[in-house]
């Protein structure tokens, strides 16, 4: 749909060139600061070659736990896609809550369970087996993450499914076709796109994980957690922008690859075919295949999530398996000042960027603005930032005053130091987050007419008003899906700011990574379960605010 030129008198246009630069000072500055302090000054060849030589291992490592991560998590996410949506078993309704249940946990936090199961004094090594075995290492890194990664490929490959017109599937059935012939031909190929960019965002979520290499990678070290020790424990920056530019690099190669898929697809549709999409005749080997996989892969979810929760009530892990309240305590008697950042810095940034979002994808939809395709990939990018190198460029840029650029000019000039502050937390936070609400947003927009808004337009109405009362209220889902998915991302959010937190503004996803690697395993499960009834009962209270609001329009 070609976009509409504004009106003469266009209140939005100023509006739109501060957003712009906003993306420019947030986005696109910190990561030219983050390249430059990486790769100059250098005293000689030797020097970059030396860091080259000793990043290129964990680079490689990086990409062959992506690559053997990808592939795995694919073909569970789709299994469990096809089980829960297009096969009948009576036990799809508890799969479907269960393939959710990552979703509001950290990625890193299941490594505690994985330990209580299969550690040296696991339940099922120590305890069932016998075995004296360490769960540390490449396996169990690849394993967490295949766990938590295949239930993005099952939201991706959900909504493909969803909206999928089985009338070919029918027409080829009715020409004779076999059933594994029509899955291979018809429906798996129709699902290429979707396939292909849940492939490069499991890779690119594997490429940046920190966490799970960190607390079970034991001498297994990804490029990415090699990061976070060079900060923490060897305090060298330059050594760690120089590694962040290396993983980098792959990453923009996929970010390129996914921005072509991505517009050979729509992200949402208004609602669905009207048929049935489940399976009226199917093959019995797909079906039970899948199932199988669905199961299993469920089965490890609820062990991996429910052994948190016994965790969290055990006296000690391996020793002592009574009932406790002590660890529960312990987390009460802490200061719970980061389960309130948390909730406010994931409220406010939710707000924010679902608004800003939402917005800037009207702007740049409908409107003749120049530099809309720059503004679009500049909001676009940190899908392919691992989390930890955005925190870096930040770390490296806004020491400085004004915005980075003090380093240059106003030399002698204080204010607007954002690094120490914990403004520079939301500001990460809303531009990393804000490409969610500008993909949902274009493909709503795309289902409303600009007829609609150039009649108002023609009877006099005010542009503002045109935005609030008319086309706000067709894309307003596309705000409510957002605020959802930006508020559970960032309350398990670590990555981007782990670099940039104070005491003051500590969150608690924070804590319970230190209390991991600190083996406080009882605290930190305990810790994880008040996070995650945190984040469930802040989405009942916005989806019941939604609800009645709804309601209230009708």
């Amino acid at each position: 749909m070609s976009a509409r030129s504004p009106h003469k008198t266009d209140p939005f246009k100023s509006v739109y060139y501060v957003l712009f630069f906003s993306l420019i000072s947030f986005i696109a500055m910190p990561l030219l600061f983050v390249v430059f302090y990486g790769i100059f000054p250098l005293s000689s060849g030797e020097v970059l070659a030396e860091s080259l030589i000793r990043a290129l291992p964990f680079l490689k490592r990086s990409l062959l736990l992506a690559a053997l991560t990808t592939p795995f998590s694919l073909l569970i996410g789709l299994s469990a896609a096809f089980t829960v949506h297009r096969f009948s078993f009576l036990l799809n309704g508890i799969f479907k809550y269960i393939l959710l249940i990552s979703m509001i946990h950290p990625p890193f936090v299941g490594s505690i369970s994985f330990i209580m199961l299969f550690g040296k004094r696991g339940l099922i090594t120590h305890d069932l087996f016998h075995l004296d075995v360490s769960p540390y290492g490449w396996q169990g890194v690849a394993l967490m993450q295949v766990l938590g990664l295949s239930s993005l490929v099952y939201i991706i490959l959900s909504s493909a499914i969803d909206k999928a017109d089985t009338t070919v599937e029918d027409a080829t059935r009715n020409l004779g076709a076999s059933e594994l012939t029509i899955f291979r031909d018809i429906t798996l190929k129709r699902m290429i796109p979707e396939l292909s960019s849940a492939a490069i965002l499991v890779f690119l979520a594997s490429m940046a994980d920190f966490g799970t290499p960190l607390i079970i990678g034991g001498a297994f070290q990804t490029l990415a957690s090699n990061l976070y020790i060079q900060i923490t424990g060897l305090y060298d920056l330059k050594s760690a922008s120089f590694s962040g530019i290396l993983l980098l690099l792959p990453c923009i190669a996929l970010f390129f690859l996914y921005r072509k898929i991505s517009r050979s697809r729509s992200y949402f549709t208004l609602g669905l075919n009207g048929r049935d999409i489940r399976y009226r005749y199917s093959s019995p080997f797909l079906k039970y295949f899948f199932f199988s996989i669905t199961a299993f892969y469920c089965l490890f979810v609820f062990l991996k999530y429910g052994f948190i929760l016994v965790g969290a009530f055990t006296a000690h892990w391996g020793y002592d398996y009574s009932f406790t309240l002590d660890h529960l305590t312990k987390v009460f008697h802490k200061d719970l000042s980061p389960f309130f950042n948390s909730v406010k810095l994931a409220f406010f940034t939710a707000l924010i960027s679902s608004l800003a979002g939402v917005f800037l994808s009207y702007l740049i939809k409908r409107r003749r603005y120049r530099l809309r395709s720059l503004s679009d990939m500049l909001a676009t990018i940190p899908i392919a930032v691992p989390g930890i190198l955005l925190g870096i460029a930040y770390l490296v840029s806004f020491k400085y005053p004004f915005l980075g650029v003090g380093k240059y000019i106003l030399r002698d000039c204080r204010p607007l130091v954002l690094l120490g502050t914990g403004v520079i937390i939301y500001i990460i936070c809303i531009f990393r987050y804000l490409n969610v609400g500008m993909r949902i947003g274009y493909a709503l927009i795309e289902h409303i007419n600009p007829n609609i808004e150039d009649a108002a337009r023609n009877l006099g109405q005010k542009e503002i008003r045109i935005y609030t009362d008319i086309v706000f209220p067709l894309i307003a889902p596309a705000f409510r899906y957002s605020f959802l998915k930006i508020f559970s991302t960032t309350m398990t959010t670590l990555g981007a700011i782990i670099f940039l937190i104070l005491p003051s503004n500590k969150v608690a996803v924070q804590s319970i990574f230190q209390t991991i690697t600190s083996s406080e395993r009882g605290v930190a499960a305990s810790m994880a379960v008040l996070l995650s009834l945190t984040i469930l009962m802040m989405l009942g209270v916005f989806r019941g605010i939604s609800m009645l609001m709804g309601k209230m329009l009708k």
